[in-house]
């Protein structure tokens, strides 16, 4: 009897045989390349899903049926997907274009494609350049699934500046347009700031707010309290200035001006308090807070007659001279916190024994102080001891204590040999 043989497959080719081997190296450098291969599933599984919302979204809006007492498509999405107004309008924009975009769309549906880099790209879209896009879509969507999301952004605003300069133009008075401001004064004193800037007026203010808020050695404060210091600084420097620049011709009463007003016992013993009136604000101060502001500050003689009468306004004298704030600045630089060394424009001369205390207005009881800075050494029971030569002791609460020497002006050369 003949044995009846069990078919065999086939010997693959050498050329499969190498399909094989490289389609196996690929995959162990994929791997490789990813060292969160779960979290990589996972991320594209949710821009999947989200691709197929877009679909479901724009086949929603094509036959018209989000109608139904809602006044737009972001409201009546909203209402169902219980997301923010904000979200809803960027899922509406993107779904309306990505059919303009079939490139875009097709990487969308694979999930190749981040969420930030998607907005941008639908945000640059426009009917105006249609052809535009089409012609360099495929470009685009190589830079934004090769770029991190602040490169590509500033790389699509460019191309977007040379593709419709009119539309970038358009869209840049329309931002200034929108600048505002709010300073709302609060029942307990305190102020709230709220407002919106136009890109280049907000890239100023922050490098602004991120130079004159750095962190200081011993600084505890938060970010936002570093912000808001930076802030109030720069009102100093802003009031210092238009003070100095102000034509002496105009009136006075428009230049900047603060009046503290106290009586000397209540300031002597560090009781009770004052007010501060600037042209159109008064409020209360502490005592303490009013000796800060007399550490450095212009003084009038100002008095009044048993019903409060002003009978005498003596004509003002500064507490430290202009040209001693001109040796502290050439001194100290800037603020004389170590590490700080914010600009001294925005700076008070402060006396380390209070000349309320008998401290002599000297360089050598004088340091040149933020006003953060300065608000803690009176206010939050720091203290400092002069040593003479610009040098002094820093004390803080716990009583450990910190040298401050004056910066180095530069360094001291060789003797000649």
């Amino acid at each position: 009897m003949t044995a009846i043989e069990e078919p065999t497959a086939e010997t693959p080719s050498p050329s499969e045989v190498r399909a094989a081997l490289s389609a196996a190296v690929v995959a162990a450098l994929g791997r490789m390349s990813e060292p969160y291969p779960e979290l990589a599933d996972a991320v594209r599984t949710q821009r999947r899903a989200r691709a197929v919302q877009f679909d479901e979204v724009a086949a929603v809006l094509d036959k018209g049926s989000w109608r139904g007492g809602y006044r737009s498509p972001t409201a009546w999405l909203a209402a169902l997907t219980h997301e923010s107004i904000g979200h809803c309008s960027t899922t509406v924009t993107i779904a309306t274009r990505l059919k303009e975009m079939p490139k875009v769309h097709a990487a969308c549906r694979d999930g190749l494609l981040a969420d930030s880099a998607l907005r941008l790209l639908a945000e640059a879209w426009h009917p105006d350049i249609a052809d535009v896009f089409a012609r360099d879509e495929a470009m685009l969507l190589g830079w934004a699934r090769e770029l991190p999301y602040r490169d590509f952004k500033i790389v699509i605003d460019t191309w977007r500046a040379h593709a419709h300069p009119e539309r970038d133009e358009q869209t840049a008075a329309e931002q200034f347009d929108q600048r505002h401001l709010s300073v709302s004064g609060l029942l307990d004193g305190m102020g709230k700031l709220d407002g919106v800037l136009d890109p280049e007026g907000f890239a100023l203010v922050r490098e602004a707010l991120r130079a004159l808020g750095q962190r200081a050695n011993l600084d505890e404060r938060t970010p936002g309290q570093r912000r808001a210091d930076a802030l109030v600084g720069m009102a100093k420097m802003a009031l210092t200035h238009l003070g100095a620049d102000t034509p002496s011709t105009g009136s006075k009463r428009t230049r900047p001006k603060v009046i503290a007003t106290a009586t000397i016992d209540d300031l002597e013993r560090r009781a009770h308090g004052g007010t501060l009136d600037t042209n159109d604000h008064r409020c209360t101060m502490s005592a303490e807070a009013l000796r800060r502001l007399a550490c450095d500050c212009g003084i009038h003689r100002y008095i009044t007659d048993p019903l409060g009468t002003v009978v005498d306004y003596g004509r003002q004298q500064r507490t430290v001279s202009d040209s001693q704030f001109d040796r502290l600045v050439v001194r100290d630089h800037g603020c004389r916190w170590p590490g700080c060394g914010f600009a001294a424009a925005g700076c008070d001369a402060h006396h380390a024994v209070h000349w309320l205390d008998n401290g002599e207005t000297n360089d050598d009881n004088l340091a040149l102080l933020c006003w953060f800075h300065h608000h803690l050494l009176h206010e939050q029971h720091w203290s400092m001891q002069p040593l003479g030569a610009g040098h002094f002791t820093l004390i803080d609460p716990h009583g450990a204590k910190h040298p401050m020497r004056p910066p180095v002006v530069g360094l001291a050369l060789p003797p000649a040999s």
